[in-house]
């Protein structure tokens, strides 16, 4: 007979089982990324283009109320010449200097998007790593002067600590900016309570309000004075003041001006021929000016490197088309340039050098986790996104200015988007996928066979798997002698592409999903981290057999890009697919 206390826990088990969320549908573990080729051609999906008329209606909701506000929504797959979705909304009250139709070639001020661009000029630097001291590159730092002679870490930066890397990720600890100090406003501070400073103690510089923009001398004159926020590498602390010493650091490594290099490496290469830094476009009736907005024609003097970019959606969808298809960036320095630095307080953002990673579970039927490669900038009343998604060879770009934008309009915008095309393009990834890769496979000299189905979870579905008469699946534990895993659990075997290809050759991976849904479940529940039975990171290639790995799949592809046969290493088979 079963004591009372154990039948309590395990109800009480059960039911905090039932709460529990696992990594994917069905306890599935897909490595982190793509989970099955991104589709080129989304846009000949039936299912794409109903939710592109659906994002369309939203748009239209949205926008409805937005009298003084404009704003443009794309998307574009890299695999495809035009964008699938483009929306712009021309606001009835325009600035008469500005543009009296907003579309694709209309420029908006881009604010921080600009931050990118100093951080990839950086990678391009063959000699140049981000581990690198700043003070390298840029040894005036050391010589900044506070207001006093004293100096500790509460006043002080180590400077000599702080990288490239460090003020990329705005790990670096320093200050968040020179140019937004308040007492450089024209008003008197002491009505609320503010002592009266002396001319010393303000910048005298902003590039608005009537002041002069501040320039490269005044910021060595002052920047000393800021204290630091952390010491480097204890916690993010957002700065624009970094992307500008990034900017100092590439004019000093390439002997050229910021301007100059960023045109002639990143603007003129991708084509982006509306895209101009300190100064804006030729004429103010090519971009859309906000009534009353002051920062249009301004400049930020020095820190237009980290805010100041003025440019359109034509030219940001080319940008973000050029970082995903590494046109101007070798691929191995994207990739690792595309991955997370640091995390933050909140759960579903995690920072890169200079991503603002955006994180999802509940955007695809799969319910994997999706990782969104975002930059969001704000000035004055322009505020905007461009977003990767590397899953999906997707770009994302937002632009809008006026009284009603905002950093929420933005955010709303970029989650109807993705909440109403993702699914649709996973859709269209799947439909390509089992085409040229769903299937039987057999050989029949060898009584070889192995199936590929797609459902609603993340992947290809492998069944039906035997090799010489042995079931593969069936036998797993007997496979994995040397595994921790106790043998009899339930194995569910997926399947999923890998990076790796050559010729008419690509590579994949098989992930052993070891135990029923509610056997996870009940696994997790006891545990006080999320996901945590999704390992795959750790399991992946553990067991082999002659050097061959056992979730080692090697398809063979046609002129086409289709499979015609499959190659698994570890038990030296060839299975050609059945027509």
């Amino acid at each position: 007979m079963i004591p009372q206390t154990k039948l309590l826990s395990r109800a009480l088990l059960a039911l905090a089982a039932g709460n529990v969320a696992l990594a994917a549908l069905g306890g599935h573990c897909p490595p982190l990324g793509p989970v099955l080729p991104a589709p080129t051609n989304p846009a000949s999906q039936d299912s794409v283009r109903s939710a592109i008329q659906d994002i369309a209606d939203i748009f239209q909701n949205i926008t409805n109320g937005l009298d003084a506000t404009g704003i443009s929504i794309a998307v574009k797959s890299i695999h495809e010449a035009d964008p699938l979705l483009e929306l712009h909304h021309t606001p009835g009250t325009l600035n008469p200097n500005g543009t009296n139709h907003i579309d694709s070639q209309t420029i908006y001020r881009l604010g921080s998007i600009s931050k990118i661009f100093a951080v990839f000029s950086l990678l391009q630097q063959a000699n140049v790593k981000l581990d690198d001291p700043v003070t390298q590159y840029v040894p005036e730092l050391l010589e900044l002067k506070g207001e006093t002679d004293e100096v500790d870490d509460i006043t002080t930066v180590r400077w000599n600590e702080v990288t490239l890397g460090a003020l990329a990720s705005h790990m670096s600890g320093i200050a968040a900016d020179l140019v937004a100090d308040i007492a450089s406003v024209p008003t008197d501070w002491t009505e609320l309570g503010l002592p009266k400073l002396a001319e010393t103690s303000e910048t005298g510089c902003a590039g608005v309000l009537g002041l002069a923009p501040c320039n490269r001398t005044e910021f060595f004159r002052d920047f000393g004075k800021r204290y630091p926020v952390y010491s480097p590498f204890t916690n993010p602390v957002y700065s624009n003041a970094a992307s500008s010493i990034l900017g100092f650091a590439l004019e000093a490594i390439t002997n050229m001006t910021f301007e100059k290099y960023v045109k002639q490496s990143i603007f003129d290469p991708l084509s982006m021929t509306n895209t101009t830094i300190f100064n804006g476009p030729q004429k103010d009736a090519w971009g859309f000016i906000p009534v009353n907005e002051t920062y249009w024609g301004s400049s930020l003097g020095y820190e237009d490197i980290a805010g100041g970019f003025y440019s359109n959606t034509v030219d940001l969808l080319s940008f973000g088309t050029g970082i995903l298809k590494n046109t101007v960036l070798d691929s191995a320095k994207t990739r690792k340039w595309m991955k997370p630095v640091t995390s933050t307080s909140s759960s579903g953002l995690l920072l890169g050098g200079p991503w603002e990673i955006l994180r999802s579970e509940n955007v695809t039927k799969d319910q994997r986790l999706i990782e969104f490669y975002t930059k969001s900038g704000n000035l004055g009343s322009y505020n905007n996104m461009l977003c990767l998604i590397p899953d999906y060879d997707l770009v994302i770009t937002i632009l809008s200015g006026g009284p009603q934008s905002s950093s929420n309009l933005v955010n709303l915008a970029l989650s109807k988007v993705v909440q109403k095309l993702l699914p649709s393009i996973e859709d269209a990834g799947k439909a390509e996928a089992k085409q040229k890769f769903g299937g039987t496979y057999v050989d029949v000299s060898t009584n070889s066979t192995i199936t590929l189905s797609l459902d609603d979870a993340p992947g290809f579905a492998v069944s039906n798997w035997t090799v010489r008469d042995v079931d593969v699946i069936k036998n797993y534990g007997n496979f994995a002698v040397l595994s921790s895993n106790p043998k009899g659990q339930v194995v569910t075997v997926r399947l999923y592409p890998t990076n790796l290809s050559s010729g008419c050759h690509t590579a994949w991976r098989a992930v052993f999903d070891i135990g029923s849904p509610e056997e996870l479940a009940e696994q997790e529940a006891n545990l006080f981290w999320p996901d945590s039975s999704c390992n795959t990171w750790a399991t992946m290639d553990r067991v082999t057999y002659g050097f061959r790995s056992m979730d080692e799949f090697i398809f063979s592809l046609d002129a086409g890009g289709s499979a015609n046969s499959m190659n698994l290493g570890a038990f030296q088979v060839e299975l050609k697919k059945n027509a």
